[in-house]
């Protein structure tokens, strides 16, 4: 080969590693927060973060803590990820969150915001009525059944008492059964022959709904 072809064939080796390896210098570029906006109260709720997309950026490290990063107290998040937004379930407290742009050479600074989370809203239940589905209102049953008892979900609820007294609640000999449960079903097995009534109401942090009751009875 020729030295002149050969000088040739280097340089434009060269030039073309060039255009490969290099990368674009971020380093300055901010990253534009979109939302939520700075110093915003919301209610407790999947909160969406986004934000402009940088050029030449090739991923986004986003950092959540609580109350702030200077004092954080947990590092509720710490993602790289590829898109313009993240969505994260946060519950009451105050929140700093911040957003860097990267790529294989460079990163920008972090952009920080702050949040507040409020408790979610909760709902008067007091006058939903709670509807019992299973057993059916004066059924019978053996000793040694297992008897499974079930009903809707109240909307806005976040527990439920069942209470089981025996004859019924206005004369009651005994209670034999007073749970709180997330569930919207409660079994019970080995009830000795008698009469029963039954009863469940929803429950939240500020609010109940009255007992909806019906009655069965177990044999021998």
């Amino acid at each position: 080969m020729k030295p002149i072809f050969k000088s040739l064939l280097i340089i434009l080796v060269v030039i073309s590693c060039d255009d490969i390896v290099e990368v674009e210098d971020i380093s300055n570029s901010i990253v534009t927060i979109l939302a939520p906006t700075d110093d915003v109260t919301l209610t407790a709720a999947d909160i969406t973060f986004s934000w402009q997309a940088v050029s030449e950026a090739e991923t986004y490290t986003i950092q959540i803590a609580t109350p702030n990063f200077e004092n954080a107290t947990q590092i509720i998040l710490d993602s790289t990820i590829i898109t313009t937004s993240f969505t994260k379930l946060l519950v009451s407290g105050d929140y700093e969150w911040r957003i860097k742009a990267e790529n294989s050479g460079y990163s920008t600074a972090y952009t920080a915001q702050n949040l507040s989370i409020s408790p979610a809203d909760v709902v008067n239940i007091s006058n939903a009525t709670v509807s019992l589905l299973a057993p059916a209102d004066a059924v019978i049953f053996n000793t040694s059944d297992t008897i499974n008892f079930s009903w809707d979900s109240t909307l806005g609820a976040d527990n439920y008492t069942i209470q089981i007294a025996t004859p019924n609640f206005a004369n009651a000999t005994q209670i034999v059964e007073n749970q709180t449960v997330t569930a919207t079903n409660f079994s019970i097995s080995n009830l000795i022959a008698n009469s029963y009534e039954w009863r469940v109401k929803a429950i939240n942090t500020n609010y109940q709904t009255n007992y909806t009751a019906q009655v069965f009875t177990v044999e021998e």
